[in-house]
């Protein structure tokens, strides 16, 4: 793990991005703002219009596409509590030649408020898309994998053999937030951390050991902590002072020789 890299700049990502060379990154995984106004007042979650976010959203998702290699997997968080997301989708991820669209994940959770005239929206969800039709995909990882919620084969009413116990989990993944009370205590300064548990799965399932992993929204440093569980590089950048200080100070508790 030492001779690994975990590089964080404060920088705007778009300066950021044209620092990495092409076909260098072998995972990006980023949770962007997502213009529904979640910034506290900071403005960083908060733009003129839709049509100006997603003209926003297309020049560094395309700075991405640049610098993913050949079968790397993209992968792009949001919230479709509107239909900005979808939009996303189909005026923006749809029209960059050469992506494809690959099984989104969406993670559902069970705290905070819940309203009382309607089903709680409990879930965020990501776009995936790879870089070419092939993709790296690590089937034989076992860190991806879960055990089984059916014991019995319906089919012979025998019980799975102990070798078939765990199988890939499906595209809906549940959990809460924090799954210790360390990661509870170190990320709550951000509002929008996604869980350890969600992205150590991702880059373990769509990253080499060893690989780079990106973040150009890094926010809490939640995808460099994941990124340093799972044995891989990382690089990337977060343009609020607050958040990117408060983030060296997170990585800090998992690899303290290096901030």
């Amino acid at each position: 793990m030492s001779e690994l890299i975990y590089r964080i700049e404060n920088k705007d990502c778009m300066d950021f991005l044209s620092t990495v060379e092409d076909n260098s990154v072998d995972y990006i995984n980023v949770d962007p703002p997502y213009n529904i106004g979640y910034d506290g007042g900071d403005g960083w979650d908060t733009f003129e219009s839709e049509d100006a976010y997603l003209q926003w959203c297309d020049g560094w998702i395309r700075e991405c596409y640049r610098v993913l290699k050949p079968g790397g997997m993209f992968t792009v968080w949001g919230t479709m509590k509107n239909d900005l997301f979808l939009r996303l989708k189909l005026e923006v991820l749809n029209k960059i030649e050469g992506f494809y669209s690959q099984n989104p994940i969406l993670w559902s959770y069970n705290w905070g408020g819940r309203e009382k005239t309607n089903f709680p929206y409990k879930f965020e969800a990501t776009w995936n898309y790879s870089k070419g039709k092939k993709f790296l995909f690590n089937l034989d990882d076992d860190t991806i994998k879960v055990d089984r919620k059916m014991k019995i084969n319906v089919r012979t009413g025998l019980p799975f053999p102990e070798d078939k116990m765990k199988v890939l989990p499906t595209n809906i993944w549940e959990g809460n937030l924090a799954t210790t009370s360390l990661e509870a205590r170190e990320s709550k300064f951000h509002p929008t951390v996604k869980p350890q548990f969600v992205l150590q799965r991702m880059i373990s399932a769509y990253s080499p050991k060893g690989g780079i992993v990106m973040d150009i929204f890094s926010g809490s440093g939640s995808m460099a902590v994941a990124a340093m569980e799972t044995g891989r590089n990382f690089v990337g950048c977060e343009l609020h002072q607050d958040y990117y200080n408060k983030s060296l100070e997170r990585l800090g508790l998992h690899q303290p020789k290096l901030f």
